[in-house]
């Protein structure tokens, strides 16, 4: 049976510990700033604005609801795993309020500009059937959506998943 004098223990608790630190530090550090560059940015889609990738959020998040207390717009809630984005009754203004809120960093800085939501159509749209639609269109910030005569809206790249265009399609087809 080997034995350690207490020198040898104090030495690997020591480097037990500061590793310890390390992490924690860069955990509460590093979450804000592990990415340089936008390109590499994973969204994190169904959660609030700012969401890090899910393995990371769902170690973070506490559950806390500061995120959905903070929500001006009401599209928050916690979900069986967590804070949710429920963009059926409201869309998302980018106000970041869930994010300063957030005590964890759960959710952060990075991604403040896409929700990772991507609108989809029903066959039932009125600008497919009929063509004498465009209320999505014409209410997207983004100029995100456009049109063929009787098609369904067609979605660019410029979409940030703000939620403006389910807003406001009033017989549902967009999902």
């Amino acid at each position: 049976m080997m034995r350690h004098d207490s020198a040898d223990l104090m030495q690997q608790e020591s480097e037990v510990n500061h590793s310890r630190r390390g992490l924690f530090r860069a955990l509460s550090r590093g979450v804000s700033q592990s990415v340089e560059t936008p390109e590499t940015v994973k969204i994190n889609a169904g959660r609030p604005l700012g969401a890090v990738e899910e393995s990371l959020f769902t170690h973070l998040c506490d559950n806390c609801s500061a995120c959905v207390s903070a929500c001006p717009q009401n599209i928050l809630a916690i979900g069986s795993n967590g804070p949710v984005m429920d963009l059926s009754c409201n869309h998302c203004t980018f106000c970041q309020a869930c994010i300063h809120a957030c005590p964890t960093q759960a959710l952060n800085t990075l991604n403040t500009k896409d929700t990772g939501w991507r609108p989809t159509f029903s066959k039932s749209c009125n600008a497919k059937i009929f063509d004498n639609c465009q209320e999505c269109v014409d209410d997207c910030p983004k100029q995100a959506l456009s049109l063929i005569a009787n098609s369904t809206p067609i979605l660019n790249d410029d979409c940030n998943g703000c939620g403006e265009c389910l807003s406001s399609c009033y017989i549902g087809a967009v999902c």
